[in-house]
């Protein structure tokens, strides 16, 4: 039932995005009401700082530690030509040391320095640092002091989205095993989960003790006296090669050894609730004739995962967070992604081409067109493969 449920809410949570509408003029009422009560009671809202790296430098309030510098990434040929291939780069990875600040777990964490300035790029806000729900919270959470030193790594989308969890967040933990002392000099390390099955064992493989995980949501607020805090990716659309490095340390840390697993594997989403294949039935024994495995990734342990994905030469998946493991995909292992033309994102596109692999994009039939009135975003429709042209695209593997 609570399987069902889930699929039933990602399938039509679609539907309520032109309510977002409504969200913005009602927030920014709120937040004048409290601006005037903040003037009134002479308690002066933060203010933001875009920067925390130049906050810090101008401040002379702590250390902002480069860990990983700025990289090159060559980009793939795009599937459809729309972009030139070229050469982008990554942002760099900082770890900041803070003293003495308030932070509000809500989303991906809300960070207010001694001296009441908002670090906007440590206090994530999908509508803008602007119209963040600190200056329109008429009441915060009771906040709780932590002594000692505290890690922060709550980060937004995380909880309940596996992508995310592996490209934003693992990887933020990651940083702190980078300064002195590691996961060891800290008291308590603060993150967001949703308690999926996942993420205590990736906690396990980066090597965090769990008894200094402590998790955290909007209902958490904290005066700290010793933070220390790893960066976000913010405006780059750019997957940084440290990232990759740091899964496939996590994977070899896993398995050391070489071990047995199929080297072409498809990925089925018969189960989702979303972008399944219609006809996927139909294709089993074309794709089994051409020495792929089926699997369903959400019906094994998260060791599994990574360990059939970690030895394989080719992945075939309709678009998904199953395809975040391509993550732990040895360089020049190939990624087929099925997927809608009025559909396609480039999320692992990008990956790919940060982490040296090999990236082909087949295009699908969406199972109702657009302009007949899916019932659903065009991203998230079920799809129909030609069988003719999977045997062509098999064969050319």
């Amino acid at each position: 039932m609570i399987r069902s449920a889930r699929q039933i809410i990602r399938r039509e949570k679609w539907r309520l995005r032109p309510l977002k509408r409504l969200v913005l003029p009602f927030r920014n009422l709120k937040r004048r009401i409290i601006t005037l009560d903040s003037l009134v009671r002479r308690k002066p809202l933060p203010r933001i700082e875009k920067s925390t790296v130049h906050y810090l430098a101008v401040q002379a309030r702590g250390p902002a530690i480069e860990i990983y510098p700025a990289e090159p990434v060559q980009s793939l040929p795009h599937p459809f030509g729309e972009k030139e291939d070229r050469v982008g780069f990554s942002e760099p990875a900082h770890v900041f040391e803070l003293e003495n600040i308030d932070f509000w777990a809500r989303y991906g964490g809300s960070v207010v320095t001694s001296d009441n300035r908002l670090l906007a790029d440590l206090s994530p806000e999908v509508w803008g640092i602007d119209n963040h729900p600190i200056f329109s919270t008429f009441r915060l959470p009771k906040s709780r002091l932590l002594h000692g030193r505290t890690a922060i790594c709550v980060t937004p989308e995380a909880p309940g989205n596996y992508y995310h969890w592996v490209f934003d967040l693992l990887p933020r933990v990651a940083l702190l095993k980078e300064v002195a002392g590691g996961f060891d000099g800290f008291d308590q390390i603060l993150i967001n989960g949703s308690g999926a099955l996942y993420e205590k064992p990736s906690l396990a493989a980066l090597g965090v003790p769990s008894s200094k995980v402590l998790y955290v949501d909007g209902q958490h607020r904290f005066r700290i006296l010793r933070a220390t805090i790893p960066s976000m990716d913010h405006s780059s659309k750019i997957v940084a090669p440290w990232k990759i490095r740091v899964l496939r340390k996590m994977r070899d840390a896993l398995f050391g050894r070489p071990h047995s697993t199929p080297k072409r594997i498809y990925v089925s989403r018969e189960r989702a609730a979303v972008r399944r294949v219609v006809n996927e039935t139909k294709l089993e024994p074309m794709l089994r004739e051409a020495g792929f495995d089926l699997i369903e990734v959400e019906s094994l342990p998260w060791a599994e995962q990574v360990r059939w994905f970690s030895n394989v030469d080719v992945v075939i998946a309709p678009h998904g967070a199953a395809l975040a493991n391509i993550g732990f995909c040895r360089p020049n292992t190939l990624i087929g992604e099925i997927g809608t033309r009025a559909g396609y994102r480039e999320f692992y596109w990008r990956l790919a081409s940060s982490g040296s692999l090999r990236y082909r994009f087949f295009k699908a039939r969406p199972r109702i067109e657009p302009a007949l009135g899916s019932r659903r975003a065009v991203e998230n429709e079920d799809m129909i493969i030609d069988e003719q042209e999977l045997k062509k695209f098999l064969r050319e593997l």
